[in-house]
C-alpha cells in the first residue's frame, strides 16, 4: 500500500474533495445563474391574491391571522403595512422596511448572496378603499438551516463516498503495477523464467504494454545470460582435458629432462596450475549464479571458522603477522560452511598478499542488532576510491595501488581478479553484503555482514 497506490489514492481524494467544495459553494448561490426577476415574482401572485381577498372579507384581524401562519413556513415571510406606513406585525427586519418604503415602485429586489434572497411588494385594497402594502420575503435556502452543519455533513458524506470509490479505483489501477513489481523482483532474484500475471498481459492499456515489453526483455536477457553461462561452463570443462594431458606430458618430460631444463618445466607446471585454478574459480562463479540450493545449509560458528582460516593462513605464510579478535560468546550464522570458509580465505589471502612488510592483517568479528560483521584489514597502500566498487567485478584488479610482489608470483598466487568477486557472490548467496573501504590510517578494509542466527531460530 505504498508508492503509486498512495499517490493515486490521495490525488483522487483531493480532486474529489475540491470538487465537492466547489459544488457546495455553487449550490449556495445557484439562483444567481438560474433565475431572473420575472421567474421570482411569479410565485408571489398567489400570495397577493390571497392577502387581498382575506383583507376585503375579514379586514385587518383576519389578515393578521393569515400573516401569523407564515411563522410556520421556514423560507417565506409576509408583512403588511397600512396606509399610514405602520406594519401589522412587530419586529420587521430592516431590509424589509427599507425595501417597503423605497422609491423603486413595485420592482422586485433579488439578492442571491444575502440572507434575504427575494423581496416582492404589491398594493392591497380593502373593501372600504384603503390601500395596504404587502411585502413577501423569500429567505435564502442556506439561511433556513445551519451552514456549518450543511458543509460538515456534505464533506463527511463526500469523504465516505469518495474514500470507498477511490480505494476501489486506485486499487484497480495499482494492482497490475504491484504484480509487475513482484515479477521484476523475482527476475532480479534469479527466479527464471519470469512469470507475469495473465490478466496483466491481456490489458490493452499502457500498463499491459509495459508488462508485455518487460516479458520480452526478460526472455531475451534470460536467453543471453543462459547462453553466456553455458559457454563459460563448456569452455571450462573443455579446457580440463588438454590441461590434464599437459600435466601427464610434463611428468613424462621430467623423466628425461636435463638439469638446465628443470627450471622451464617448473614454470610450465606453475602456469598449468594457475590455469587449473582459474578454471575452478570460473566454475565456482557459474555455480553460485545458477544453483540456488539451500538444503545442505547448516549452523556455522563464525569464531571457529575464522580460527581455522587464520591457522591455515599462518601455516601458508608464517612470515606474516595475523591478528584475530573474536568475541567470547558464540556467533552463528546459517549457511554453507565450505562456501563461507572459501570466501573468507580469499579475502584473508588477498590481505596477506598486499599488506606492507612487517605489518599485520587484522580480522575482527562482532555482532550487533541481529547481524554479524567480519572486518579484514591490511596495512597496504589501499585502493583509489573510484576503483573500490569495480574490485568486486571479475578480472578487475588495481595494479597501480596494489602491485603483486615477485614472491607472490613465484608462490603460485592466482592474481586473476576473481578472489573478491567470488567472495562477494558467496556472501550475497547467503543474503549478506560485502563492502570495500579504505581505512583512515591506510590499508583496505573488507567488511562482511550476515544475518546472525539466534537461539530462537533453533
Amino acid at each position: 500500500m505504498r508508492g503509486i497506490f498512495i499517490r493515486i489514492y490521495l490525488a483522487f481524494m483531493v480532486t474529489s474533495l475540491v470538487a465537492t467544495l466547489v459544488t457546495l459553494l455553487l449550490a449556495m448561490y445557484y439562483r444567481q445563474w438560474s433565475n431572473d426577476s420575472v421567474n421570482l415574482i411569479a410565485p408571489t401572485g398567489g400570495y397577493i391574491s390571497a392577502a387581498e381577498l382575506i383583507l376585503q372579507r375579514g379586514g385587518e384581524p383576519l389578515l393578521l391571522e393569515w400573516l401569523l401562519t407564515f411563522e410556520r413556513h421556514p423560507s417565506v415571510n409576509a408583512y403588511v403595512f397600512d396606509d399610514q406606513g405602520i406594519s401589522l406585525l412587530p419586529n420587521v427586519p430592516a431590509d424589509v422596511l427599507e425595501y417597503a418604503f423605497a422609491s423603486d415602485s413595485y420592482q422586485a429586489r433579488v439578492n442571491p448572496l444575502g440572507q434575504t434572497e427575494i423581496l416582492v411588494k404589491a398594493p392591497l385594497q380593502s373593501h372600504d378603499g384603503r390601500v395596504y402594502l404587502l411585502v413577501v420575503e423569500f429567505l435564502h435556502p442556506l439561511a433556513v438551516f445551519n451552514l456549518p452543519a450543511y458543509l460538515g455533513w456534505g464533506f463527511l458524506a463526500s469523504l465516505l463516498l469518495f474514500a470507498i470509490w477511490g480505494f476501489v479505483l486506485s486499487r484497480y489501477m495499482a494492482r497490475p503495477l504491484l504484480s509487475l513489481q513482484r515479477s521484476v523482483r523475482a527476475f532480479a532474484d534469479g527466479q527464471w523464467p519470469v512469470r507475469i500475471a495473465p490478466k496483466l498481459l491481456l490489458r490493452r492499456d499502457e500498463i499491459g504494454e509495459l508488462g508485455r515489453e518487460f516479458g520480452q526483455m526478460a526472455e531475451r536477457l534470460q536467453r543471453l545470460i543462459s547462453d553466456q553461462r553455458q559457454l563459460l561452463r563448456d569452455v571450462s570443462h573443455e579446457l580440463r582435458s588438454p590441461l590434464a594431458r599437459t600435466a601427464v606430458a610434463l611428468e613424462l618430460a621430467r623423466l628425461d629432462a636435463l638439469p638446465e631444463q628443470v627450471e622451464y618445466l617448473d614454470r610450465i607446471e606453475l602456469e598449468t596450475q594457475r590455469l587449473n585454478e582459474l578454471i575452478e574459480d570460473l566454475l565456482s562463479m557459474a555455480r553460485l549464479e545458477t544453483v540456488q540450493d539451500y538444503s545442505h545449509w547448516q549452523t556455522v560458528d563464525c569464531s571457529a571458522l575464522l580460527q581455522q582460516v587464520a591457522a591455515d593462513a599462518r601455516f601458508e605464510r608464517p612470515q606474516n603477522v595475523l591478528q584475530l579478535n573474536v568475541p567470547a560468546d558464540a556467533v552463528r550464522v546459517q549457511g554453507d560452511p565450505r562456501l563461507l570458509t572459501s570466501a573468507v580465505e580469499n579475502i584473508v589471502r588477498n590481505a596477506l598478499l598486499h599488506t606492507a612488510a612487517g605489518t599485520s592483517v587484522d580480522i575482527d568479528l562482532s555482532s550487533r542488532d541481529g547481524q554479524i560483521q567480519i572486518a579484514v584489514r591490511d596495512h597496504g597502500p589501499g585502493v583509489p576510491e573510484h576503483l573500490l566498487a569495480d574490485l568486486l567485478r571479475p578480472f578487475v584488479r588495481s595494479e597501480q595501488a596494489r602491485e603483486r610482489s615477485p614472491d607472490s608470483l613465484n608462490s603460485g598466487h592466482r592474481g586473476f581478479g576473481l578472489g573478491l568477486a567470488i567472495a562477494d557472490r558467496v556472501i550475497r548467496h547467503h543474503g549478506g553484503d560485502l563492502r570495500l573501504s579504505n581505512h583512515e590510517q591506510g590499508g583496505l578494509v573488507v567488511t562482511i555482514r550476515l544475518r546472525q542466527r539466534s537461539a530462537a531460530d533453533g
